[in-house]
């Protein structure tokens, strides 16, 4: 199945992410000259929920936000690093049943996880999905339990220690010592 995003929507929503028309890649072969691009349903729900910050293809200002793209697939060197993904708040309130919900957290560990992802790695299933969500990460500091969680990806993937380097920001901006 695929989305037709009305061209205001599409431009507001791109807009927001600071992209033009041009910048989407060109319409399936087939498609009428002026139409409107075509996205695969689980990549809407990606760009709708969380492209706005994490970036179309997972690229984000990783000093603000975290880099999805090339780093998303080491959370699940560890179970605490996989339930983490999906325990977080804005994932495991979406607006999404557990199974589209278990599709575009697949969408986006799979896609955009690339050599990231341990050998062997399992998709998120829909029952999966539904447990973590049912116990959503409630804590005052988030950071401190993300940098928890990426100590113990960082032992098990000595590869990931590239993940340090959103925790390294963040604490400079709350120390006050880097300026946003």
């Amino acid at each position: 199945m695929m989305v037709r995003f009305p061209r205001p929507a599409v431009l507001g929503g791109l807009c927001a992410l600071g992209l033009s028309v041009q910048s989407l890649p060109p319409p399936a072969s087939g498609a009428r000259s002026g139409t409107v691009p075509v996205v695969p349903v689980v990549q809407g729900r990606y760009l709708i929920g969380c492209g706005g910050c994490h970036g179309v293809q997972g690229r984000s200002g990783q000093r603000v936000v975290p880099d999805l793209a090339g780093q998303v697939g080491y959370f699940l060197c560890t179970p605490e690093g996989r339930e983490y993904l999906v325990r977080l708040p804005n994932v495991a309130f979406a607006n999404l049943s557990s199974q589209d919900l278990a599709d575009m957290v697949n969408f986006v560990v799979f896609t955009f996880g690339h050599d990231s992802l341990p050998a062997g790695t399992k998709p998120y299933t829909a029952a999966e999905i539904a447990r973590l969500r049912a116990d959503p990460l409630r804590m005052a500091d988030l950071h401190l339990y993300r940098d928890h969680v990426v100590r113990g990806v960082v032992r098990t993937c000595p590869r990931a220690r590239a993940l340090h380097d959103y925790d390294t920001a963040q604490a400079g901006r709350e120390s006050g010592r880097d300026a946003p």
